[in-house]
Formats: C-alpha cells, structure tokens, sequence
C-alpha cells in the first residue's frame, strides 16, 4: 500500500507566547487528505503526529500523539491535536506524520513534512511579543488599576491637571515636585511658593548570601547589571594577605556567585581593571612579602563562562602598582604607576603608556611626548575620544596637574593645572565621567573648555563617586561616613542624612557603583577586611507648589 498526504486545509491557534493561555486551550483541528496509491483513501487508519523545528532532520519538540481508529473518507479526515503548552513559541515548526492500516504493524512516516504556518484569523492570542504591537490599544481593554505611577511620562500628571481644569485638585491644596522649576505644574495654574521639603536618603543594609571573604585594594568592575571584583588583601592586624578569588554580584537578585581561581592570575593588590563589554581584564599590581613583588601580567576573565585566560606577557609594559587603565571600546590603555625599591628605601615612577588588544593578544607603545610627569596613585578616565589623567604621588610631590591622550592621533595635550587640592595629598580620589565634565573629589573639570569650573561640592574629596545621569553621589572619605548629591545644573549639594540607623561603617579601598536606581557599596577596609553591602539613594528637595 503507498499512502501519500495531501494538504487540504489546516486551522489552528498559535500561541505567542508558552507562559500564557486562554480559555481555549492549545489544542487545534486538523484537516488532510490520504491517498492510496493514485486512489483517494476510505477506511480506517492510525495515524502519529510530531512538532519538528526543522523540515528534516531538526529535533522533535515534546511528545507524539497516536489517534488510532482515525475515520477516512474519501481521503479526507480530520483530527484534533494537543502537543500542550511550551511548542509553539512563534519560531517555524512542521508536523511530521505517519500511518499505518488500523491495528496494523509499523507506522511508515511521510514526506515531506507540513510546515505549520499561521492562521490568517485569530480570535483571541494567550501572550504576544510587546515589541511587536504597533497601534493604538483600546481602552476598555485595559484592566483598572493597572496603569502605575511610574508607567506615566514626565509631566504627565501635571499636563492633565490643566487640561482637566485642576478639576481634580481643590483650591488651596499643596502640590509637590522633584523639579525647582516645573513648568507643567505652572502652566496649570500652579504657584510655585518658596519652600521645599527636605527628602532624606535612607541606607539599607542588603544581606545577599555567601558573598566573598572581605577584603580591600581589590580590582572590580560593574558590568551593567553585575558588580565582579577580585583579588586584593584580607586579613586584620599584621595577618594581611593576598587573595586570587572574588565574586560576581547580581544587583537584581541580591547574590553572589563565586570567580573561579582555575586559571587565575596569582595574588595581588593595587591592579587595574576594565570591563569589555564581555570580559574583566585585570593588569599588573604587586602581592605584600618581605620584597614587595610586583606583576606585568594579567587575566581576562569571562563571567559567563566563568573562565580565565591569559593576558600576553611578550611586549608588554614594565611591572608596576598604582597605573591606570580605561577601555576605549576596543583596546585598554595602561599607563603610570611604579615600585617601591625596599632596598634602597626610594619610589621609582613611570610616565609612559601602553594599549592592549585583547583580539590579537598583544601590546603597543603610546607616545611619551608630553605626557605627565612620572607618578603613581593618579586617577583616570575615558571621555569616548581621550584619556584623561590627573593628580596622583610621586613619594615626595602631590601633583595638581594632568594630560589628555588622543589615541587617535597618538598624541598629549597638557590640561589645566589649577585643579582643587585633596587630602590627604598623596591620595587621589577616582573620577568619574558625566559625558561633559570631569568630577574628581571636589573638583569638576570641562575639557571642551580645559577649565576647571566652579562647583559647590564640600571641603574635603570622596573616596566614592558614582553618576546617576543627573547629579553625582558621593560618599566616605576613608575615615568619615558622610556623603551626599552635587546637581551640576543648579550647583547645589544635598547632604546624605547619616543620623538614622542604620549607616554603613566608614571605610577605604571599597567599590561603589549605580545600578540605575541606587548606589551601592561593598567591602572595604577600616581596622579590618569588611565584606557588607549597602545601597542608598540620593537626597531629594520636593519643591511646594500651590492651587490658588
């Protein structure tokens, strides 16, 4: 007997989405057609069906269905079938058949498969892929109390007000903002009064489990959504030691996840680390014996492999601690740092540079024309098209003085050396980068105009800067747990509240970053290795707005 299927027609529903499903189920009908032969087939068959993801070969997804005792009629049968929830994900699938004489032996497949494609009406869909709706969505389709506070655009609320006739506010009621001044709020009749309510930050202590031994002078980076660090000391007293561990920090889900060790480089502290975009690359330091034995080597480390692999040694830069490093978006630049020479009691500084390709695995030069003065303990960071390197120690000279390197053109261009004073003097803090200004303890740099501009920030600098898009948060200064928000727009600085409980401990030689919410810290020194975290957001004036 040769069987042949020919497709008459085929209805179904195709969920979007597997985690959703309506009143109606998975289950879809069926039409065929089977011939015998050149004949049309009538009788009684059974027939197995199977969802493929290719139309040959591929894999089956889910289980197969038998409908034994299926009726044919004149070739013509229809069957209803259920392969359940998780099949149909909206990728292309074919339904692969086979038949046998009803009660007889082995089922003989046919070919080729049936590419399932989708119905050109569906009622109702169990879940649909949000970034491909386009149109306008019914409101009486929208559940109440669905749309929250945080769904609305900017302004929003304000814009109804005025087009609603404040209908909704009473007259003499008190309105609130975040902004000092909010138009939307005035063009809707609002007067703005000339007091404001102080929003305090409020720190939590976060309390993910098995995070890393504690720890401090350790490399880390923040990948986007996770926090990596390695490496550094632990211990208290004179019990200080160098590690090769770390962890990766899931800001979302609060946890922690260890760095494998398998392939990593030795101990050490006082390393440079960059991030990629997929890879942590660490670079040089030193590990704390009777000699101080420095490195000019390194790792790169893949977090979602959780692997190591080597950085070239060949060509690369003399050993060093206390260099910088930035990504460029396709090469890390290293430059500055030194050694401390335990026999001759003397600091010895560099002031060249060198770029690493992590694709090719190999080391290049940079100029030293007009590069900074040798130094260790600087800061620096990338604009998108220049390096910025400023401050640092030379064992004997605080420098108030740094350079821009243009990789580009493989050149130096001194910056303004009026910067602001920092203390203590052979420690700068690290800068950070708004996407105009430079922000480096107290001091704000503008290299469009190489100027240092005014600002209102405190006295003394921060051990910890971090930028939310908007202002930058700021908080510790190694000995002191005190902090707060420096708006560049307005000039003003907002002190954290550090009154209520609880308040981290103050501490040095931790890692602060924003998740886009909050900033939150870890670990640390102060008479001991610490390894908590904490996270805060910034102060807040809610400026008063009256309804006449």
């Amino acid at each position: 007997m040769k069987l042949l299927l020919v497709i008459a027609a085929s209805a179904f529903a195709i969920l979007a989405s597997s985690n959703a499903s309506l009143a109606q189920g998975t289950a879809f009908t069926y039409q065929g057609r089977l011939t015998d032969g050149t004949n049309a087939a009538s009788g009684t068959y059974d027939l197995r069906f199977a969802i493929c993801d290719a139309a040959a070969n591929g894999a089956q997804l889910g289980g197969a269905l038998t409908n034994l005792a299926t009726s044919v009629s004149n070739g013509l049968f229809t069957v209803t079938l259920d392969f359940g929830a998780g099949v149909f994900t909206g990728a292309a699938r074919w339904l692969e058949i086979a038949v046998r004489t009803n009660g007889g032996g082995a089922f003989t497949t046919l070919s080729p498969r049936q590419a399932l494609t989708p119905t050109p009406y569906a009622t109702f869909a169990g879940g649909a892929n949000g970034a491909g709706i386009s149109g306008t969505i019914p409101a009486g389709t929208i559940g109440n109390g669905t749309i929250t506070s945080n769904m609305l655009a900017p302004g929003a609320a304000a814009a109804n007000l005025a087009a609603s006739g404040q209908s909704a506010v009473p007259s003499g009621a008190g309105l609130i903002s975040l902004n000092d001044n909010d138009t939307n709020l005035v063009a809707a009749g609002c007067l703005k009064t000339a007091g404001y309510v102080y929003l305090a930050n409020t720190w939590k202590q976060l309390l993910p489990s098995s995070p890393p031994v504690g720890r401090g002078d350790f490399a880390w980076v923040w990948t986007g959504n996770k926090m990596i660090i390695w490496g550094g000391y632990t211990g208290s007293g004179s019990d200080f030691q160098n590690v090769n561990d770390g962890g990766c920090y899931d800001a979302a889900a609060n946890s922690w996840s260890p760095v494998t060790t398998n392939g990593a480089p030795s101990p050490r502290e006082a390393d440079s680390a960059v991030w990629t975009g997929t890879e942590m690359i660490i670079w040089g330091g030193y590990s704390y014996d009777t000699s101080y034995h420095y490195f000019n080597d390194g790792g790169r480390y893949n977090p979602v492999a959780n692997t190591w692999s080597a950085v070239a040694t060949n060509g690369a830069l003399a050993a060093r601690r206390g260099h910088t490093a930035v990504w460029t978006g396709t090469e890390m630049i290293v430059w500055g740092g030194g050694y401390y020479d335990g026999g001759t009691f003397s600091e010895h500084d560099y002031n060249d540079g060198w770029r690493y390709n992590p694709v090719s695995n190999s080391w290049s030069q940079i100029s030293a024309g007009g590069a900074p003065a040798p130094r260790f303990g600087h800061t620096a960071i990338w604009t998108g098209s220049e390096m910025i390197v400023w401050g640092g120690w030379n064992g004997a000279t605080c420098f108030l003085d740094g350079g821009r390197y243009n990789p580009a053109t493989d050149t130096w261009t001194p910056m303004a050396a009026n910067g602001p004073p920092f203390s203590p003097p052979w420690k700068t803090p690290p800068a950070l980068w708004t996407g105009n200004d430079m922000f480096v303890g107290n001091g704000r740099y503008n290299p469009a105009s190489d100027s240092w501009l005014p600002a209102n920030l405190r006295a003394s600098g921060s051990e910890q800067e971090v930028w939310t898009g908007s202002e930058v948060l700021a908080w510790g200064d190694g000995v002191f747990n005190q902090g707060g928000s420096y708006n560049p727009v307005s000039d003003t600085w907002t002190l954290m509240n550090t009154n209520d409980y609880p308040v981290p401990p103050a501490r040095s030689g931790y890692a602060a970053f924003w998740t886009g919410s909050a900033m939150i810290i870890w670990g640390g020194t102060y008479y001991g290795c610490l390894n908590d975290t904490w996270s805060t957001t910034p102060p807040k004036r809610l400026y008063l707005y009256l309804r006449p």
